[in-house]
């Protein structure tokens, strides 16, 4: 019964995302429009005069670029004091908690408008998949979702704040909490690996058939399963169907997790605290993830050629292209304006709108002009591996900017060395070369020297990220910057490629 109802109700939901493709230009402007109503009645309405408002392009011209940093700054505080009406009606529901890779912690507001959005993204993430599946018995199991604490913390003006995956526990419809893992008591554990050995405890014995969570985390639970029991996911958990995942890059986890989860499908989602933006609707990854455009959030674009310029062009959902890189800005009805996700997309699509997230905006590598960006390191890390049979666990690049030639840095966990040191080396900077024509102008006038190579220990990022709190829930391993500060904090336990290989 219950699985027959879901399935009505996915293809209903299925009905209505494939009619509304050709009116999504419409409905943004109609999200903007909700939006500026609600802003009049703000102090950033006030500031920037969105009474006046009536179109996208008045729109781009009273409401600047903001960062995260700005925003604070000038509005957030306030909200966060308690002070009502400052970027949205009121005074936001919750705090989103969230670590960057480069700066310390951020505190994100959810508004009664935009929790629900979170919770549609994700509902519709598992509707569409249900209207295609054949066999839906994930409907009937038991779900785990490996994320932060739902215990959250009250701020000085009362205000409640904690990680988004916890806050959104709190919203989850109560037809769902029956098949929900972790318990409470498990979830709330705040030491990451001894909550692991507890969620597996718990889970072995259960009748798993939907898992979710960041890839890493989730490839260092299954391996511990697989250590703890000397048996494989599949005789565990003979049921487990999908596995839901986003957050990062997924090339490098893909090979191993889909070993660990052999005939699972997965699903790739494109959430942050910002917002759930948009999630995949096809049975093939590379077809991209579905732009949600009806969901409270107003989006525009930035290529990404003009995203250090004083006053980069900003594009409208309408104006963009396929196959460019863009930052992401956006709008949305828990009160952010004109905010710099600071994510760089892609899109596969315009009818409908799909995009496939390539990286950050800070995490590109551009110390000599390059402006390289993760999707390209990713890519040319992959041709490597398959060129030459070579497994890596993680890894991370940065510039070394002399004495020397300058040239980048790559640093990498290897599980399974190469065939030939040599031919991976020459494939990584010939596959960025080709993918990239400022690199390829750069290696070509002698500016840069090839990638140089340092070994580091299996699990020395792992290690990183616990030393610097870094360990578990949303947080990621950053694969590229602009700067040597990981680079620095890594390179002393690590060998130099000639050294370490003969």
């Amino acid at each position: 019964m219950k699985e027959t109802l879901a399935r009505l109700w996915a293809s209903v939901r299925r009905y209505q995302y494939d009619r509304w493709i050709g009116q999504e230009a419409e409905q943004q402007q109609s999200v903007l429009q909700r939006l500026l109503r609600q802003g009049i009645r703000t102090a950033f309405g006030k500031d920037h005069h969105l009474a006046q408002v009536r179109t996208y392009e008045e729109f781009r011209e009273a409401v600047p670029l903001y960062t995260y940093e700005h925003f604070w700054t000038k509005y957030l505080s306030r909200s966060w004091s308690g002070e009502p009406d400052v970027t949205w009606p009121g005074i936001p529901a919750y705090f989103a908690k969230t670590s960057g890779t480069t700066a310390g912690a951020k505190y994100l507001p959810l508004t009664s408008a935009s929790i629900p959005t979170h919770i549609r993204g994700a509902r519709d993430t598992l509707l569409l998949y249900l209207a295609r599946s054949h066999n839906p018995r994930f409907v009937s199991g038991k779900w785990l979702f490996l994320s932060g604490s739902p215990a959250l913390e009250k701020n000085p003006a009362g205000i409640l704040y904690g990680r988004l995956s916890g806050i959104v526990h709190h919203w989850v419809p109560s037809y769902l909490t029956r098949n929900r893992l972790p318990s409470w008591s498990l979830n709330c554990m705040e030491n990451w690996q001894d909550k692991v050995e507890a969620v597996i405890q718990e889970a072995m014995a259960q009748d798993l058939r939907l898992l979710s969570g960041i890839p890493p985390w989730i490839e260092q639970m299954l391996q511990r399963v697989c250590q703890v029991t000397k048996r494989n996911i599949k005789d565990i958990w003979p049921n487990l169907q999908v596995y839901i995942h986003g957050g990062v890059d997924f090339r490098l986890y893909e090979r191993r997790l889909r070993e660990l989860l052999a005939g699972v499908d997965f699903i790739e989602t494109f959430p942050a605290s910002e917002g759930f933006f948009a999630f995949q609707d096809t049975d093939d990854r590379q077809d991209g993830l579905r732009l949600l455009t009806n969901n409270g959030i107003f989006y525009e674009f930035i290529p990404l050629e003009d995203i250090d310029k004083p006053n980069p062009a900003r594009l409208p959902l309408w104006e963009v292209e396929k196959e460019k890189s863009y930052a992401m800005v956006i709008t949305t009805n828990a009160g952010l304006w004109g905010y710099d996700l600071g994510d760089v997309v892609r899109f596969t699509s315009l009818k409908p709108y799909r995009l496939q997230v390539v990286g950050r905006v800070k995490n590109h590598l551009s110390a000599f002009g390059e402006h390289v960006i993760e999707a390209e390191v990713e890519a040319a890390l992959q041709a490597a591996l398959a060129a030459t049979g070579a497994v890596v666990q993680e890894y991370t690049v940065g510039p070394y900017l002399g004495p020397s030639k300058p040239c980048h840095e790559w640093l990498l966990e290897v599980v399974h060395p190469p065939v030939s040191w040599s031919l991976f080396v020459e494939v990584l900077d010939q596959t960025l070369r080709y993918l990239n024509p400022y690199y390829d102008d750069l290696r070509r006038g002698e500016i840069l020297g090839k990638p140089q190579v340092y070994l580091l220990p299996v699990g020395a990022g792992y290690a990183w990220m616990e030393s610097t709190g870094r360990l578990g829930g949303q947080n990621k391993f950053p694969h590229l910057r602009s700067d040597r500060l990981l680079l620095d904090a890594l390179l002393p336990q690590a060998l130099p490629l000639s050294i370490s290989s003969v």
